[in-house]
């Protein structure tokens, strides 16, 4: 007698409990697939204004240690002593100003970075495609309309293309272009910003950058400061506008229909960035006496300290496992994130984190082995009188033990199969906006199609076999005489 085969048709013989079954498995196995949208990054165009404006897809921070639970140092907070102009730390973690920072007790904290030890120090990781640093100076600008505090900045033009957030025709008006005057691009929201037109002059006065040296738990480290009075006033000609949109939020004043969507606005980044050439934004500290050649090399795009750097990647599909080696190349001193994730795009983007990746598939995949397991144990408990008449027709115990262990692979493995292929179907969608592709997909699914079914069938099995020993155990004369 065949028994395996006489397990199958006994599954199709009780049609719900081995419905309950593979609906539970393929449940488990979808949720495993789907808890990772993009294996190792995000679509292309998550993000994308925060990662135009911020200079890249990777920023790099001197502090603010990222939290994982794969994470055995002890960390501590630490105040923030530093200045908004330097960076744009607050805008992805805004509480760092009155809450400070996660650090290492013995690390360094928050100080200026030289971009050459960042650049050689993560020069081998692969898909960096390039290293930039952030530029920029507290200032005073004066119009017709006003006068009012801004950040100058020396915008870096390889980066991404700012053109899709200007207000004007870039073909018409483009940014930076060779006039009379040195040409700024200014932010098209605030006052006196939002009444300025194309080719208004403006007066900005910039204080002296001062580079110095503070001590701290790992030594002396580079800082910035400004001297005001050894400012500088300079013209510039309004080039261009720009209006970052990061979202939309629900316009609460508005009126609404009462069978319609309430109505939104935009939410644009409010950060007042006056955008100048980084070689018009050198020149200008060098006026200013504030780009000795004594300090380094006196390559200022290498050996100036700066508190943000970015890198752009070739390919946004490995920009987690990119990010994942500059941490490791940077050590613990180093705040290292994917501009999506600092954003706060992971909820929507990035459901698990990849260090518990392995512990949840694990628990959702073992509640499923768990219910089939239980739903066969029912069905065997309900069916001792079976039991006792495959022992008359001459069934030993290993007969029972491989008839009960193939309901429970049967069970298992094709609600599993079902799962696994209904959610990687979804899981194809991401190769619509992602820079993934499908060679790297179709790995990526055999890979979890093996996991899964293996991690899937085995734990049910392990489960089932307690069963299987207690059902081979029964005596046909201990089963009929209660039947």
């Amino acid at each position: 007698m065949d028994f395996s085969k006489l397990a199958v048709t006994e599954t199709r013989r009780n049609p719900t409990r081995t419905v309950v079954g593979i609906v539970t498995c393929a449940l488990a196995a979808m949720i495993v697939v789907l808890l990772r949208v993009v294996p190792e990054g995000y679509n292309v165009g998550v993000a994308l204004p925060e990662r135009t404006f911020s200079g890249g897809d990777i920023l790099i921070f001197p502090a603010q240690a990222p939290l994982s639970s794969s994470e055995t140092n002890m960390l501590i907070w630490r105040n923030w002593h530093g200045s908004d102009w330097q960076s744009h730390l607050l805008y992805y973690f805004p509480d760092a100003a009155t809450k400070g920072y996660l650090a290492e007790e013995a690390c360094a904290g928050w100080r200026g970075m030289i971009p050459r030890d960042i650049i050689q120090q993560i020069a081998n990781i692969p898909n960096v495609k390039r290293v930039s640093a952030y530029r920029s100076l507290p200032c005073v600008i004066t119009t017709d309309h006003g006068t009012t505090l801004a950040f100058l900045r020396g915008f870096d033009l390889e980066g991404h293309p700012i053109e899709p957030h200007l207000t004007q025709d870039a073909d018409k008006y483009p940014p930076f272009a060779q006039g009379d005057l040195p040409e700024v691009v200014v932010p098209n929201r605030g006052r006196p910003f939002s009444n300025l037109k194309i080719g208004d002059a403006v007066s900005i006065t910039v204080p002296k950058p001062i580079v110095y040296r503070s001590g701290s738990p790992a030594g002396f480290v580079p800082q910035l400061a400004v001297d005001w009075n050894g400012a500088q006033q300079y013209s510039f000609a309004v080039s261009q506008k720009y209006a970052i949109q990061v979202g939309e939020e629900v316009d609460l004043e508005a009126p609404r229909d009462s069978g319609g969507p309430p109505p939104t606005i935009p939410v644009y980044w409010e950060r007042q960035e006056l955008l100048v050439p980084m070689k018009v934004f050198e020149k200008i500290l060098k006026e200013l006496g504030s780009v000795p050649a004594t300090y380094g090399s006196g390559d200022f795009d290498l050996d100036f300290p700066t508190y943000q750097i970015a890198v752009t990647v070739d390919r946004s599909a490995k920009l987690r496992e990119t990010t994942r080696l500059i941490r490791e190349a940077l050590g613990s001193d180093y705040g290292v994130y994917p501009v999506a994730e600092a954003r706060g795009y992971q909820t929507s983007h990035v459901v698990m984190p990849p260090d518990m990746h392995s512990v949840y598939s694990s628990l959702i995949i073992g509640f499923a082995s768990v219910v089939v397991a239980g739903n066969i144990y029912i069905t065997i408990a309900q069916q001792k009188r079976k039991l006792g008449l495959l022992r008359v027709v001459g069934a030993t115990s290993g007969n029972i033990i491989q008839y009960i262990l193939t309901l429970v692979a049967y069970v298992s493995a094709a609600g599993t199969f079902f799962g696994i292929v209904a959610g990687n179907l979804l899981y194809l969608i991401t190769l619509i906006g992602s820079d993934l592709t499908f060679r790297e997909w179709l790995i990526q699914a055999l890979g979890d199609c093996g996991k899964i079914m293996g991690l899937s069938i085995g734990l049910s099995l392990a489960i089932g076999f307690g069963i299987a020993w207690w059902a081979s155990r029964l005596s046909c004369a201990e089963v009929l005489s209660r039947e």
